[in-house]
């Protein structure tokens, strides 16, 4: 029985996705519970602060009103949301066998050569991120990972 060459790569794009999601959640989960603290702070954020000084910028072209972002507890961060970890990894777990799928069309459909590269790979850039982008963001959002 010969196993088939693609389902140990697409194994690993699964992993993969997976521990990339699950990372980017625990940073996203981070900087919230950095910037909830620092808002806690008595006199809340300062110019001094290291750790909140960009979001404190950015908080000045979108102002928020801070009873939106603090929960009841002034002394703790928020709990850190395992779930939603989890439903991270699981998305990114999921979508890898059709992210391999797309990613072997867009390489028959955009082949490189030695003499060509840069074109094909604009190409397939921009298709992934016009095409496919959207549609897995949009899957991302409405089921809830």
């Amino acid at each position: 029985m010969e196993a088939n060459p693609n389902s140990s790569a697409v194994l690993t794009m699964m992993i993969t996705n997976a521990v990339l999601g699950g990372m980017a959640d625990v940073m996203a989960q981070s900087i919230t519970a950095m910037r909830m603290t620092a808002l806690r702070k008595p006199g809340g954020i300062t110019k001094d602060d290291t750790m909140a000084i960009e979001i404190h910028e950015l908080d000045r072209k979108n102002p928020v009103s801070v009873r939106e972002l603090i929960p009841d507890s002034k002394f703790l961060p928020p709990p850190f949301d395992f779930e939603r970890l989890t439903r991270f990894m699981a998305y990114g777990f999921m979508i890898a066998p059709i992210q391999f799928k797309w990613f072997q069309f867009l390489s028959r459909a955009f082949p490189m050569t030695k003499s060509a590269s840069f074109f094909p790979a604009v190409k397939m850039v921009a298709f992934d991120q016009l095409i496919f982008a959207p549609v897995s963001m949009y899957y991302l959002q409405v089921y809830g990972f």
